[in-house]
Parts: structure tokens; sequence; C-alpha cells
């Protein structure tokens, strides 16, 4: 418990979350870093894997000590790929609303890469009606290389930023199954993330979070029949007949056909989120 000293450092809330991130093997310790006003903390997504989001990013009022921790916990961490968020109301932005976060990160390699949109669905509207279309059946009970086969079909042709850049930088395959150990490792119930099929032929796939809908796709053969609809209604069913009080999801700005899917099934926008990057070459070229 002693090495948990360090979440101390870091004022509540940010330490009761460190804490259950901890124990769900999501941070350590070594992870974390202070200075002065500064605090930082890497995170990873599931138990097992690499750092690799900046968490609870404190940045004090002066851009130029926190870039210097940031430099310091990217070289303690030995990471090669990290991302930050910044989280502003639609009409906002980073550069003018928080700038000095902004200028520490640009100045540490990070690169405003992509602006996301958060979306948000609450009961009290429709539902979104699922036209009975496709059968579902949960990817846990499929052969993992079927479900994969399937997340590498879904990549081609993406819009969104990050399956663009992964496919360019490490290809399909290796893409496929990050997401497929991401996805698998969601707090979401067992039966939840499933595969959507026509006639017994896969077509989709949606995988509800606790609390969000964490990833939706359709294979290139079969997009442009509005199935994406037909995911995101019986996705998002599921999450409102368990009771969440508000569903969350979020896709790039330049995403129109996603983003547009999620109006049409009663979503609203909820914000912006700004995403930066950093990478190894990135800071060694800085």
């Amino acid at each position: 418990m002693e090495a948990l000293a360090l979440f101390e450092e870091f004022p509540e809330p940010a330490r009761s979350q460190l804490v259950a991130a901890h124990d769900e093997g999501r941070t350590r310790p070594e992870w974390c870093f202070a200075d002065g006003p500064v605090r930082l903390a890497f995170w990873a997504p599931f138990a097992g894997a690499e750092p690799m989001i900046v968490w609870q990013f404190t940045a004090g009022p002066d851009p130029a000590a926190a870039s210097r921790l940031l430099r310091r916990a990217l070289a303690s961490a030995g990471v090669q790929k990290v991302i930050h968020d910044i989280s502003l109301p639609s009409g906002l932005s980073p550069l003018i609303d928080r700038a000095v976060e902004h200028e520490s990160l640009t100045s540490a390699g990070f690169a405003l890469e992509v602006e996301r949109l958060l979306l948000e669905w609450r009961p009290g509207g429709d539902l979104p009606a699922d036209p009975g279309r496709l059968t579902y059946r949960p990817a846990r009970e499929l052969d993992p290389a079927e479900v994969l086969d399937l997340l590498v079909r879904i990549s081609y042709g993406s819009l969104d930023h990050d399956t663009r850049v992964e496919l360019a930088t490490v290809g399909a395959e290796h893409e496929a199954r990050w997401m497929y150990d991401d996805l698998m490792n969601r707090k979401g119930k067992p039966g939840w993330f499933v595969i959507g099929c026509l006639d017994g032929e896969p077509v989709g796939l949606v995988a509800p979070d606790d609390h969000s809908i964490a990833y939706i796709g359709v294979v290139p053969e079969h997009r442009g029949h509005g199935y994406v609809d037909d995911l995101l209604a019986h996705g998002t069913r599921t999450l409102a007949e368990a009771g969440v009080q508000r569903v969350v999801a979020a896709t790039d700005v330049a995403n129109a056909p996603t983003a547009a899917a999620f109006l049409r099934a009663g979503y609203s926008e909820a914000g912006r989120l700004h995403r930066y990057y950093w990478r190894l070459r990135d800071g060694m070229s800085s």
C-alpha cells in the first residue's frame, strides 16, 4: 500500500478514481507524476494493456512547467503513442478556452489532430425503432478469429481518424487485435457486444459498454442500406432496457454518416472532444 501513497498527491475526485483504476489494473503508481501544481497520470484502457491515455492532467498556471513534466513522464513510461482529450462545450476552442493546457501539450510534442462530436441519449425520448431486419449473436459465442476478421473488414474504408492512422502505420490485423481485446474487456454485460446478421451472414457489430456505445461498424459490402440504424437501435435499446440513465457516444466530426445515424436515433450533441496525439517519432523530433 505504500506505493499507492503517490495517489495522495492528487486531489479528489482524481484520487478515488486512480485508486479504482489501480484496482482494475488500468493504472499504476509509477504511471503517476507530480511537480508543484502539475499532476498527470497515464491510464490503460484495460488490464494488461500499455498506458495510452494522459489521464487526470492538471497543467497548473505555467505551460513550460507542465510541458517539462509531460516530457519526463513520457520518457519514464517508455510509451510509443499517447492520446489526451480535452472536452469542451460546442463552440469553444482549447486554443483559447484551455490555452495553458493546449500550450503544455503542444510544447511537449503533442499535436491536435481530430475533433470529435460527443453525443448522448437520455430516457424520456422515443427509443430508436429496430426495423427487425437483423438477428444478433453475442460476440463471445463466436470463434475469436471470426470476430477479428469482421473487425478487419469493418476497418477498410472507415472514416474514423484513429482507424485510418492505425491502418496506415501498423496494419488492419494489428488494429483489429487491439480493438478485439479492448471490446472484450469493456464493462458491458457479456451478451451486449453482438454481431448483427442478415440471413446468417454478418453485416456489422455494435458493442455497448456499461453506459456508452463503445463501437459500431458495418462491413463494406453492406454499407449504404441503413444497417447502422439497426445496430445502433439494438445497442441503445440494450442499455435503455438495462436502466442506463444516459447513453453516450463519440464520433469524429468529419465522420458525417455515423454522426447522422446517431442523430436519427434520437441522440443529441453534448459537446466536442479535442484529441491530441503524441507518438514516439514526434517526441524524438520535437
